[in-house]
């Protein structure tokens, strides 16, 4: 797909199923992005309408070419729909998150600059309790309440504290300090090459759990470095 006006250096892929207020604040916080040079692409894995409203509620008030690109509820498909959005972008650079993830204000400029031609990056994440979660606004977002870091750290249950993760939305990239990188599909990113190069998401795998950790082992089959952002 090729839009009319320049192509933008980054494509952000933002998987999702159902809830569309929780995409409504991960929309909002790419409204106060440092990094500006991107595109948004929905790759919704089966949602009722809800969804697509919302987006075109969006598209207006983002200022970033916005794309929902959906398919029929079969049960969890995501590395096809997932597929299926990377092949509607045009970024040179693929930054990839789901649909509960709300971003730092810096995160696609922190995935951005971290690039390495032939490597991937790996995030982490923040979970905040449901008491938090369901009490959070735009304005919220916005003016970027949710990234004092006191905020997340009163709201981790204590036997999570240790781990620094918090429950059920996550954000940025102030995760667990680790030297296991891996691929999580809420968080990394690549070169539009090197995920092509490994032909994407294996499309057999069908259900929740071991889609990530069967692309992180082609990318490193295929010599591909995978570091932290």
């Amino acid at each position: 797909m090729n839009p009319s006006g320049p192509v933008p250096m980054l494509s952000l892929v933002i998987a999702v199923y159902q809830r569309p207020l929780v995409l409504e604040l991960v929309l909002a916080s790419l409204l106060d992005q440092t990094h500006r040079d991107f595109e948004v692409v929905i790759a919704d894995d089966g949602s009722g309408p809800e969804i697509a409203r919302m987006v075109e509620t969006w598209q207006g008030r983002l200022g970033q070419p916005l794309r929902h690109v959906w398919q029929e509820d079969q049960g969890f498909r995501k590395t096809i729909i997932a597929n299926r959005a990377v092949a509607a972008s045009t970024g040179a650079y693929l930054v990839f998150i789901d649909g509960d993830c709300i971003p730092h204000h810096r995160f696609l400029e922190r995935h951005w600059a971290r690039r390495r031609p032939g490597q991937a990056l790996s995030g982490r994440r923040l979970f905040l309790d449901e008491a938090l979660t369901t009490r959070l606004s735009i304005k919220d977002v916005t003016q970027r309440r949710i990234e004092w870091p006191g905020l997340w750290w009163n709201h981790v249950p204590p036997h999570d504290r240790r781990n620094g993760f918090c429950i059920p939305l996550a954000y940025g990239l102030r995760g667990a300090g680790s030297r296991r990188y891996e691929i999580l599909g809420s968080n990394f990113s690549l070169p539009r090459e090197v995920f092509l190069e490994v032909n994407g998401y294996d499309e057999r795998i069908q259900g929740r759990g071991m889609e990530d950790i069967n692309l992180k082992a082609r990318l490193l089959n295929a010599g591909v470095e995978i570091r932290s952002v």
